[in-house]
């Protein structure tokens, strides 16, 4: 009978050091393979971190719609540009903005202006009631009376006198309501002046009263 033979190791597992390979070399597709992904990699590091282009003159358009950029106000904002770096197109990115925040300075600038002229006229309507002559208890008179020579002159309301007095304020100026108000007066006493732009007939002399047919010749 045949006795068989056995090694140490039979029917064990096997140990950690015992059963482990060893790892295999990199071959040399794979090597290569790894070394272009490598130079990939640094190719596209290098378009991140490149500059952007400055120009030397920026050719800067207003938003659609509105007037055209003022070329004084591209030029001083033109080195700021430059300073920050800014491409052509991230400084255009900017002018939607500087339009918003130029118009919001416009519109409390004439927010403002319109209140000042507001503060005005209500100063010279309290400055010509108040006057001896023109206001106090004659005020409303004295107003009918002005309305009356600016109407005999032909300047009814809504014409374009009236309009200027009324849009500039001057509507209420005292010296203003005081010289229409002797104009009034004076209307009021000569019968014979021009009403509304036309002519009326004036003093007749006793001529022309005793042969008004030599006045039609």
């Amino acid at each position: 009978m045949t006795a068989e033979t056995t090694t140490p190791n039979d029917g064990l597992a096997e140990t950690a050091l015992g059963g482990a390979a060893a790892e295999p070399e990199e071959s040399e597709p794979a090597a290569a393979e790894t070394e272009a992904k490598a130079d990939d990699t640094e190719a596209e590091a290098g378009e991140e971190t490149e500059a952007p282009v400055v120009p030397e003159k920026y050719e800067l358009k207003a938003s659609e719609g509105l007037p055209d950029l003022d070329p004084e106000a591209v030029a001083l904002a033109e080195p700021v540009f430059k300073e920050l770096g800014l491409t052509n197109d991230q400084a255009q990115q900017l002018i939607p903005i500087a339009e918003k925040f130029a118009s919001s300075i416009t519109d409390r600038l004439n927010q403002q202006i319109l209140a000042g002229v507001a503060e005005q006229r209500a100063a010279w309507l309290a400055e010509a009631k108040s006057d001896p002559e023109i206001g106090g208890n004659q005020w409303d008179s004295n107003i009918v009376l002005a309305a009356k020579a600016l109407d005999t002159l032909g300047f009814v309301k809504g014409s374009p006198l009236r309009a200027v007095l009324d849009e500039s304020g001057l509507g209420n100026h005292p010296e203003m309501i005081r010289a229409w108000v002797k104009v009034g007066k004076a209307v009021s006493e000569d019968t014979d002046f021009v009403r509304g732009g036309v002519a009326t007939a004036g003093h007749r002399s006793d001529a022309d009263i005793l042969y008004p047919s030599k006045q039609e010749n």
